[in-house]
């Protein structure tokens, strides 16, 4: 019995000893396991915190492109406006100057005699000629028609009486 009992005390303790050495094997595999999920673990923190990082550098170069490009077009936008309204003047001086232009056209006409006047518009396009008489008082457009070749008046009474005045397709000689 006693040898029963050293053999079981020698067999106990040579696996004690087997499953200590195990159990150490165990334990370092363990180890080494838990620290390559570690080291992964931070590479993976340290990749998200690099791409967060460029994703904010990018996402604030694009808001100071896009605030840029706003204030570009508010730019162009306020010197549209300001040559609209340049463009608006000068079409209004434009204008001013025409009506004094005529003004004189008319008065330089009204001053003149009937036969000289009548010899002048005749040579005209018929829409001018019709557009400085028909600005004229009727005594005188009456007095200039009758001084005129009587085909060249009648052209001219024919626009006046169409009142075709301000149309560009009956401009001939």
């Amino acid at each position: 019995m006693k040898f029963v009992f050293i053999f079981v005390f020698c067999f106990v303790n040579l696996m004690a000893n087997d499953w200590n050495a195990i159990y150490e094997a165990k334990k370092d595999e363990i180890q080494r396991e838990f620290e390559k999920i570690d080291s992964a673990r931070q590479e993976l923190e340290a990749y998200r915190a690099a791409t967060k990082s460029l994703f904010d550098k990018r996402e604030a170069d694009v808001l100071k492109k896009e605030a840029d490009i706003n204030k570009t077009l508010e730019e162009i936008s306020k010197k549209e406006d300001s040559i609209k309204e340049l463009l608006a003047k000068n079409e209004q001086i434009l204008a001013e100057l025409k009506t004094i232009t005529t003004d004189k056209v008319l008065q330089v006409y009204e001053k003149m005699k009937d036969a000289p006047a009548a010899s002048i518009i005749s040579g005209l396009s018929r829409q001018d000629a019709a557009k400085i008489l028909y600005s004229l008082p009727p005594k005188k457009i009456s007095s200039i028609l009758s001084k005129m070749d009587p085909a060249i008046a009648a052209e001219i009474t024919e626009i006046l009486r169409k009142d075709e005045l301000f149309s560009d397709n009956n401009a001939t000689k």
